[in-house]
């Protein structure tokens, strides 16, 4: 990375770390999970609190929620997007010498529901945003029983645990952001709690053109996921990618699998160091936010190399400190890096990403429990099979109103 660009990255972490306030304004629970009812929670960023009411004559509770979000954007290299995509530098027609968007596509609704049975508990739970067309698209649809649960949301192979706070949708680049459905169990216990999953196999594969082919899913993915508080968390997968002779014209299986650790440690009262190491073969689907269509093209599962499917091994790495200067100020800085294991002999995939490196540093101002603003500084180096370096730079500003 640039030296210049490191030292614009560490200017905007302001100096005097030892003269803040500690505490945090409301009770926290890991970025991306569900709103308990009734109770102050964090649901991605700033705050996020819910309240019920009861239909009448039912023993049914509902919650309406969402947040209205304005995303300013100036681009000053490349344009990527209205939610950043670091991944749109290898697209030379989003070149530009200096371009701002205005963007309110992340805002999003969500509906919830809670039914007490004399088994227990039913919940369900609705969310959609309007990333990445402006159009109404879904985000989360389950329902939950116990310990059971069905339908569409995170992935069990994603961790919560240190997930950094950023103005970017989603986490940095090389960390596990995937929703898709699933059948999922968990087994809770005092400081943690263990949960198994099938998932939908969404596999990207890649012929040794470069180009995208129709791939199947004999089995789904397996994935297990523990725990430890808000400290520490642990997940892995095991999935089968495939192809068949009638739309890839070869007829190979291979394995993919992976392990991601995430930990979150206190450095005082007001510091916070957060990690991500995630390691593993066939993992590419477990990374792309948006948008879909296009993940073979940027971290694909498997390429097709003669009439043999190969999974792609890929690592990532992220590290990021979070400061609160007063109960109402924070900021952070973090980087994350990613490599896959592209074949390099084939002239197709020479354009294709081999390593990537995304930093951010940001202030957040949490106006109240329901508003937030605030600005960020994101930049990304990349590297393609062939050698070439790119890299592009974007500032954000954002406005946040819970409702």
């Amino acid at each position: 990375m640039k030296f210049k660009k490191n030292v614009v990255l560490a200017a905007m972490l302001p100096a005097g770390l030892v003269f803040a306030q500690n505490s945090l304004a409301y009770d926290v629970v890991p970025a991306g999970q569900p709103v308990v009812t009734g109770e102050p929670s964090r649901v991605g960023a700033p705050w996020n609190h819910r309240s019920t009411f009861n239909i009448p004559g039912t023993n049914t509770d509902v919650a309406f929620g969402g947040y209205i979000k304005l995303d300013a954007l100036y681009d000053l290299d490349y344009d990527q997007g209205i939610v950043t995509d670091p991944f749109s530098v290898t697209d030379e027609d989003n070149k530009t010498s200096g371009r701002t968007t205005f963007t309110a596509a992340e805002s999003r609704l969500n509906f919830r529901t809670q039914t007490h049975t004399d088994q227990g508990t039913i919940s369900t739970y609705v969310e959609g945003h309007f990333v990445p067309d402006e159009s109404f698209n879904l985000r989360h649809a389950y329902g939950e029983f116990g310990g059971f649960l069905a339908g569409k949301t995170w992935s069990n192979f994603m961790q919560m645990v240190g997930s950094p706070r950023t103005l970017k949708l989603g986490n940095p680049i090389g960390y596990t952001f995937e929703r898709q459905p699933q059948v999922r169990y968990t087994w809770r216990g005092d400081n943690g709690f263990f949960a198994v999953a099938l998932e939908d196999s969404n596999t990207s594969v890649v012929s040794s053109a470069g180009i995208p082919v129709a791939s199947e899913s004999p089995l789904p993915d397996l994935t297990l996921r523990y725990q430890y508080g808000r400290s520490f968390g642990i997940s892995g997968i095991v999935r089968e990618l495939a192809t068949n002779e009638y739309q890839a014209a070869v007829d190979d299986s291979t394995l993919g699998y992976g392990i991601v650790a995430r930990a979150a440690l206190p450095l005082g009262d007001r510091l916070v160091l957060k990690g991500n190491t995630m390691l593993g073969s066939g993992l590419g689907n477990y990374l792309n936010v948006i948008p879909e269509a296009a993940e073979a093209m940027r971290t694909p599962d498997a390429v097709i190399v003669g009439n043999r499917l190969e999974s792609v091994d890929f690592q990532s790495y992220g590290a990021s400190l979070e400061y609160r200067w007063t109960q109402d100020w924070s900021s952070a800085i973090g980087t994350s890096y990613l490599t896959q294991d592209l074949p390099e002999n084939v002239a197709g995939l020479q354009g294709f990403v081999d390593n990537m490196q995304f930093s951010y540093a940001n202030l957040i101002w949490d106006v109240n429990e329901r508003l937030a603003v605030g600005a960020e500084f994101q930049y990304t180096e990349l590297e393609r099979l062939n050698g070439e370096s790119l890299d592009a730079s974007r500032i954000q500003a954002s406005a946040l109103f819970q409702f």
